[in-house]
């Protein structure tokens, strides 16, 4: 163990034990490799941290927990791989390159999966019920409800359709009025009413 280390916050300390507790020897490590082993954990890390989140927002309390774990675990393994060598910055910036590709993957990722339901709510001055027959032919419900805006006059619509079809239907409202305005809400829980 570096003495460094043993002079440091107990925080460190702590890590530092528990490193040698799980059994990680960092110094087995071909030096050229540990940035890169910090970088994949902390993108890894990162990653889940978003999963979780979307987890969570769904109310799923196991696959929450669980995946916290993984996330802790991660997340001791990596910060212990920096305490290992930090005279070395090129770690350092490994940890911090994986912080920052880790939120990029996680949202790719979350594009990816795109669980859930979306509300669409779009405002129309002339097209509402266009668009409201649109939104039927594509095997949607829509709500068109009468509204007063700045100009008179204006169709809202509400349509709940799962979230991976959002753009897809908001490039349909758009070829039928392009000066529609659209706003999307992502939805919790949905139960009863008319759904495809």
């Amino acid at each position: 163990m570096s003495p460094l280390l043993l002079k440091g916050p107990p925080v460190f300390q702590f890590l530092v034990c528990l490193n040698e507790w799980i059994g990680i020897d960092w110094t087995m490590l071909d030096p050229a490799y540990l940035p890169l082993v910090i970088f994949i954990l902390r993108t890894i890390n990162l990653t889940l941290s978003t999963v979780r989140m979307l987890v969570v927002l769904r109310g799923r309390k196991l696959s929450a927990w669980i995946l916290a774990v993984f996330q802790s675990v991660l997340y001791i393994i990596s910060v212990a791989g920096v305490l290992s060598d930090l005279q070395n910055p090129i770690t350092i910036l490994a940890y911090a390159g994986g912080f920052a590709t880790g939120n990029v993957v996680g949202m790719w990722l979350e594009n990816r999966l795109a669980p859930g339901q979306s509300l669409l709510r779009i405002t129309s001055s002339t097209f509402g019920s266009a668009i409201r027959e649109a939104i039927h032919d594509q095997g949607y419900g829509a709500t068109e409800i009468a509204g007063t805006g700045k100009d008179g006059t204006v169709s809202m619509l509400y349509c709940f359709i799962p979230r991976k079809r959002v753009t897809s239907l908001q490039s349909i409202v758009l070829g039928v009025d392009p000066e529609a305005f659209l706003s999307v809400v992502h939805v919790r829980q949905l139960s009863g009413g008319w759904r495809f």
